[in-house]
């Protein structure tokens, strides 16, 4: 009976085991393939700007502002080392390079492969920059066939996304698999993109093996005579497959152990009275029985949980090694949570403190045509409101500003707004004074005085209206103009927009994204209107938020 019990005991213990070491080998992979998705689709969003920039500015007409698009693009990202486009010929239309080198695009496997399947784009291997006229260093060439517009006429080039491969080495490396793990990228041709040990050279013939062989799954193998836990999965968009090797050895030796543990145990209690083997089956079971309910707690999502470490020296080293083993587990998870978010507040301060080109040359050139129908007056104010704009938009770096800035910093675009649509509106500012200190996110209320402005001036004079109060326990504000007004459906569609469902309403989904990350899940962006009459936009601030503590 003994021996049943102890066997029985390690085998619950080595499927739990199993079980855990499984599921945790699976997260980490996932946040890998995850951190690379995100990063693949951030690529993929820059090269689709680029290209609906291509086709609506002409290159010969607009080519100063489309250059600006690309030089723009990539100096904004550290890991963009060019982005040019390309006739179908091969010759150099327009880019972030003056010139594409000596080498010859026509011949380049990313060329061919764009214009053969212009529905997808193309993610080569690791290779020397031999196209553009840069420093020579490794680069992944992403590349896709467009459409642009030349003189009127649309033509098919081929947009070029130069990648510094080092970013894609560094999305990994943080990421502790235990000694003798690593981490594999393949293309679809077995050849290794990426490794995360020093040479290529060092990589486990076992593991290439397996890579060939299997395309997708986990499952326990031998490498380098250690026992290790693989994970494969395909990156959508490249055919990439990233392979996660973690060392699980410590845990087959745990396992072994209480294999021999019990057997010695077993043997033990046949040579002793019963009282003896009564006495060790209690106190070697009480042990298990807590290492196991752990084990079940871990599995249900509790990794606050700690094994006990007591009892027997055998299973005191198992409950130890088992909760090193959560203590890195915890680690590595709370680790990546950490960087997303802190990639997350790095993105959207990067958007907060964007200023939009195009309504800086259209005020500018409000400017010069006062200036040439010699409208001193009108061109003051204009600068003076231009400036104040910029020196609120700025604020020092600050991310939060009092109330009556962020009013200030409304009432300038406004100014500027209203003489460059030569008083097609008028507007009126209805803030209470009780709330004109109080801090908040600032350039929330612009992107949705913009839309007013731009989706609400019609043929006739209307008026848009700013208020701002408390309710409850909510700072509110609201921005109303008169004009056509919203149907449902719109309403609809802007509401998905704001959660990432759509592909419209960039501003307001970008106020709306972080209201969410600075003051929480309460905080909300509604909508009403009424057809032919009115829209109004609120926004709503959780008064006990204290956001500006947190960032």
């Amino acid at each position: 009976m003994l021996l049943v019990t102890s066997a029985t005991y390690s085998y619950v213990f080595s499927v739990r085991a199993d079980a855990l070491v499984e599921r945790q080998s699976r997260e980490l992979n996932k946040q890998i393939v995850l951190n690379y998705e995100n990063y693949i689709n951030s690529v993929i969003e820059t090269a689709n700007s680029i290209q609906a920039a291509s086709l609506n500015l002409d290159v010969t007409r607009e080519y100063g502002r489309l250059q600006e698009v690309y030089r723009f693009n990539a100096e904004i990202k550290k890991d963009v080392v060019a982005v040019i486009l390309l006739r179908d010929s091969g010759e150099l239309v327009l880019g972030s390079v003056a010139d594409i080198g000596a080498g010859s695009p026509v011949d380049e496997i990313w060329f061919k492969t764009a214009l053969q399947k212009r529905e997808i784009f193309y993610f080569s291997a690791p290779h020397m920059n031999s196209i553009t006229a840069q420093r020579k260093e490794e680069v992944i060439s992403v590349s896709k066939a467009v459409e642009y517009s030349e003189n009127g006429v649309k033509k098919v080039g081929v947009l070029l996304i130069e990648l510094n491969f080092r970013t894609i080495g560094g999305l990994a490396d943080k990421m502790n698999l235990g000694v003798g793990g690593h981490i594999l990228i393949v293309n679809d041709d077995d050849s290794i993109v990426y490794s995360s040990l020093p040479q290529y050279g060092r990589i486990p013939s076992e593991s290439m093996a397996i890579t060939k062989q299997r395309y997708f799954g986990g499952f326990k193998a031998k490498i380098a005579h250690n026992e290790m836990y693989v994970n494969i999965n395909t990156l959508s968009h490249t055919r990439w497959r990233i392979v996660s090797v973690t060392n699980i050895d410590d845990i087959a030796k745990t396992k072994r152990q209480m294999v021999a543990l019990s057997v010695f145990i077993f043997l033990l209690s046949l040579a002793g009275a019963a009282s003896v083997d009564y006495l060790i089956s209690i106190r070697i079971s009480r042990p298990l029985n807590q290492l196991q309910e752990t084990i079940t707690s871990i599995e249900s999502g509790n990794f606050l949980t700690k094994a006990k470490t007591s009892g027997q020296k055998e299973v005191v080293l198992l409950a130890k090694s088992f909760n090193n083993m959560i203590d890195e587990i915890r680690s590595l998870m709370d680790r990546v949570v950490a960087e997303q978010r802190d990639k997350r507040k790095t993105e959207l301060r990067a958007l907060q403190n964007q200023i939009n080109p195009h309504f800086l040359y259209n005020t500018l050139d409000s400017i010069v045509w006062l200036a040439e129908n010699q409208r001193t007056r009108d061109v003051i104010t204009t600068v003076i409101a231009l400036a104040r704009f910029f020196r609120i938009s700025i604020s020092k770096g600050e991310i939060f500003i009092p109330v009556r800035d962020e009013i200030e910093h409304i009432s300038n675009y406004l100014t500027i707004q209203k003489i460059r649509y030569i008083n097609r509106f008028e507007y009126v500012i209805e803030i209470d004074e009780g709330i004109l200190d109080l801090k908040v996110m600032k350039l929330m209320l612009q992107p949705i005085v913009e839309n007013a402005i731009y989706h609400g001036i019609g043929d006739e004079s209307e008026i848009i209206t700013i208020r701002g109060y408390r309710d409850g326990a909510f700072l509110v504000f609201e921005v109303e103009n008169t004009g056509y007004g919203l149907t449902e459906d719109k309403i609809r569609e802007i509401y998905e927009g704001l959660k990432g469902d759509g592909n419209k309403g960039v501003g307001i989904r970008n106020v709306y994204q972080r209201l969410k990350i600075y003051y929480g899940e309460e905080a909300d962006i509604r909508i009403k209107s009424v057809l032919d009459e009115r829209t109004t936009v609120s926004l709503l601030i959780p008064l006990e938020a204290r956001a500006e503590r947190e960032w």
